[in-house]
């Protein structure tokens, strides 16, 4: 650290070699009067300043100051400075050279000289640059760096946005400008031009205006020079041609490049001349029905003379007698330019019926439906006339059902027709359905009864003949007639019965049984194998159907079968019966079945003395098929003839003649089951 002191006169000179640093700096002035006849020497307090202050930190920027400190001389002092400030100390200074002249209470002045030194300056290289290849061209390049600073960090800001980078690229052809800050924030700024290392494309343009207004017939021609050939083009409508055709008017653009990339942008406009201006007076007609309506046309602009066509197929600026509608018209100038043009005629004030109310009949068959009805757009008196010749009145009550029509006319005969429907709400109908709901585990049944139902409004409220009310269901515990009464919201009503049933069911006592017997009658009393077998049932009336279980793997639903069990053993034979609602009880009964085995015993005496005993001579018979037997006196007489396995046998008589004891012959004949026949003879002796 170094301080530099001069002196000139009375005046310092203080150099501050060193940044941000403070320097004190002390003068002490001592002062000589000259002497003459009346002189005295006096000796005087001098006024000592001590400097204090700072460099500036950049040579541009206001950020030195001095700060001085007064010893000495008669306070108070005042100050000026060269630069017309008056206060005692500084800041905010560039660096440079300031005088200030300080003065004490006794009128002493003391000058003070103080440089505020400037800082090393920010110095920066010759830009390094390179032109764009083209005359339009963005690929040209600049590069800058510091010469002399004072250390990073620096701040580097580019013309064209860019920060904080030595080089840009992608430049075109022009000035920019480059500033670099240090962190100091001193800065210099600097400036370079890029240029191009071609001559740009020379182009000029030959334009043919629409001849027409919306009329496509435009072109544009262009005239290329320098860059280097052969020229490509694309125009923002698609094509790649050097001129275009075919054009309406408005703006197009095109992009013009040459073999080394170099590129030109035009910007072109087509115009179209001033069109035809159409001015039309609508007259509609007067009803709506009417065919007086006109339309008539006033050109303006283009070219005389103009033709007309119309949608209606005239021709004219003027049509006549015309009904509402859209009409369309086509003018066309003497240039053939042409406008077009829709028309919408529609009825003025037209005269219109408007229903105000329709009120359906309140219930089927009722006749009090009614009609009200609203005129707008009707030209003075009107006369109104209903289908059913009423006149004179828009509000019609107590009608029936059906379409009424009513036609209004006003004075200037303009007549509109309304037709209004006089509806009546649906009629309700309705059914009764029942079902039973049968337990037959527990032997219940429960009736369920429903009413179904439609047309009317709702609510409904439902009224049942059993106390029931606003139930669609109900149940019933017997038979007879179920009645229902529904009432729509308009208190409109129906009923509906139905006849419901309450059958008894079998499983609440109904009687169930059987018994057996054999159809032929023999000596045996077992039921035998390939015998017929009669089953009766005893069944209550409550069972409609019922079901024999054999227990041999056969069943017969007869109420009465009869039954031929092939095989010997134990079976149990059950019988179902089945009520109305599908319940079922049932009776069982175990039969022994013995082998059939062929058997004929023939006494040879019998008592018929009527004691219950042996009164008859008949043989006991088994796994017999066919039996006969014939009785004889000893002379060969045939007294007793019977035939079946029915036989009841010979009881000792003749023609209702008793007998006497003796002997007797018999012949029998039998047949057993496997169809062999055999015939015995014997004697017999009748004991009496």
């Amino acid at each position: 650290m170094q301080l530099g002191l001069k002196i000139y006169g009375k005046s310092l000179l203080l150099l501050l070699l060193s940044i941000g640093l403070y320097f004190p700096v002390f003068a002490q002035f001592s002062f000589e009067v000259p002497k003459s006849a009346n002189e005295r020497i006096l000796t005087y307090n001098s006024i000592q300043v001590e400097v204090s202050g700072k460099l500036a930190l950049c040579s541009h920027s206001e950020k030195g100051h001095i700060n001085l400190d007064i010893k000495g001389g008669t306070p108070p002092y005042t100050f000026r400075w060269n630069t017309n400030e008056t206060t005692q100390n500084r800041t905010n200074l560039f660096a440079g050279t300031y005088t200030v002249e300080i003065t004490d209470a006794t009128g002493y002045k003391h000058v003070e000289k103080i440089i505020v030194q400037p800082p090393f300056p920010l110095i920066l290289n010759p830009v390094e640059k390179k032109d764009a290849s083209c005359g339009s061209g963005n690929d040209g390049s600049a590069k800058i760096s510091v010469k002399i600073g004072r250390g990073e960090p620096y701040k580097v800001k580019w013309s064209n946005g860019l920060t904080n980078v030595w080089e840009a690229n992608n430049l075109k052809p022009g000035t920019y400008t480059v500033t670099v800050i240090d962190k100091y924030n001193c800065d210099v700024t600097t400036s370079f031009e890029i240029g191009s290392a071609s001559a740009g494309m020379s182009v000029s343009e030959s334009i043919t205006n629409s001849s027409c207004q919306g009329k496509n017939d435009g072109t544009i021609s262009l005239s290329v020079s320098g860059g280097v050939g052969p020229y490509t083009y694309k125009w923002n409508t698609g094509a790649s041609t050097k001129d275009i055709s075919d054009l309406k008017s408005g703006i197009y653009e095109v992009l013009i490049k040459d073999t080394k990339g170099c590129a030109f942008q035009g910007i072109y406009k087509v115009d179209e001349p001033k069109g035809m201006e159409l001015k039309s007076n609508v007259l509609a007609p007067s009803c709506s029905s009417s065919e007086n309506g006109q339309i008539t046309l006033d050109i303006n602009g283009g070219t005389a003379p103009y033709t007309y066509s119309w949608s209606n197929g005239k021709t004219g600026p003027e049509i006549k007698n015309l009904p509402a509608g859209t009409y369309q018209v086509k003018v066309t100038d003497a240039s053939g330019c042409f406008i077009q043009q829709e028309f919408k005629i529609e009825n003025q004030s037209a005269l219109t019926l408007q229903l105000v109310q329709s009120k359906n009949l309140s219930c089927s068959g009722e006749n009090d439906g009614e009609i009200e009805i609203k005129i707008t757009g009707a030209k003075g008196t009107v006369d109104i006339t209903w289908s059913d010749g009423v006149k004179g009145s828009l509000s019609r009550k107590n009608l029936a059902a059906g379409t009424y029509e009513v036609k209004v006319t006003d004075e200037s005969g303009c007549s509109s027709t309304k037709a209004v429907q006089v509806g009546q709400n649906e009629s309700i109908t309705a059914r009764i359905e029942s079902a039973l709901e049968v337990n037959c585990d527990q032997g219940t049944v429960k009736g369920n009864a429903w009413v179904s139902f439609q047309g009317g409004k709702a609510p409904f409220k439902i009224k049942w003949s059993t106390g029931e009310v606003d139930k669609k269901e109900i149940t019933f515990n017997q038979s007879g007639t179920l009645k229902v009464t529904i009432t729509d919201a308009l208190g409109c009503k129906v009923e509906a019965e139905a006849k419901v049933d309450f059958p008894k069911a079998a499983t609440q006592g109904g009687r169930l049984d059987f018994n057996y017997r054999k159809l032929v009658i023999n000596a045996e009393p077992e039921v035998l194998t390939q015998e017929e077998i009669l089953f009766e049932s005893e069944i209550a009336p409550e069972f409609i159907a019922w079901e024999w279980n054999f227990g041999d793997g056969t069943v017969s639903s007869e109420k009465d079968p009869i039954h031929v069990f092939e095989k010997a053993g134990i079976y149990e034979v059950k019988l179902t019966g089945f009520d109305i609602y599908g319940c079922s009880s049932f009776e069982t009964n175990r039969i022994q079945v013995a082998t059939a085995t062929e058997m004929v015993v023939i006494p040879n005496a019998f008592t018929p003395n009527g004691d219950g005993l042996n009164d008859t001579f008949l043989p006991k018979m088994k796994a017999i098929t066919a039996f006969h037997m014939e009785v004889f006196n000893t002379w060969g007489e045939r007294l007793f003839v019977e035939s079946g396995l029915e036989a009841r046998g010979w009881d000792g008589s003749y023609r209702g003649q008793i007998l006497p004891a003796g002997n007797y012959l018999y012949k029998i004949t039998y047949t057993n089951r496997e169809g062999i026949q055999t015939t015995k003879s014997g004697g017999i002796t009748l004991i009496r």
